[in-house]
């Protein structure tokens, strides 16, 4: 299995090296997420559900090595560190739900709305710094 963490990790790198970006926000991580669970499903048709997430968040923790991936900034690694260890699963968990139709907005658990709480706030703190910085002479 280590020689497919290291497929799908860094699969997952060139994603992020293509968003040619600094900054990894909610959208980004999710959109990364679901491109991964769409390579995986191509990648490893014979592996059962379980062990295509344990998989994903394996090559994601890999990502978080200090001796692989070095072409990701710091920042970016900071980033999913917060994301693998809060919201990765309960990223992975919706996308299933969402998929096989099970997806109920009653039914939210409590992670899936951590997330969009932290999710909003993120929003909310771009917001007010883009007022702050449009209110300067």
């Amino acid at each position: 299995m280590d020689e497919n963490v290291k497929k799908v990790s860094d699969h997952i790198e060139d994603l992020i090296l293509n968003l040619a970006s600094e900054k990894l926000n909610p959208s980004k991580l999710f959109s990364l997420t679901i491109q991964s669970i769409e390579y995986l499903e191509t990648e490893y048709p014979s592996l059962t559900g379980s062990e295509k997430k344990l998989l994903l968040i394996e090559a994601f923790k890999d990502i978080l090595s200090l001796t692989n991936h070095l072409s990701l900034s710091p920042d970016i690694k900071i980033e999913l560190s917060d994301f693998v260890e809060n919201d990765l699963d309960a990223v992975i968990e919706s996308i299933i739900q969402v998929s096989k139709g099970d997806f109920k907005i009653n039914e939210i658990t409590e992670q899936q709305i951590n997330f969009f709480i932290k999710c909003l706030m993120k929003l909310l703190k771009c917001c007010l710094k883009k007022k702050h910085n449009s209110e300067r002479p």
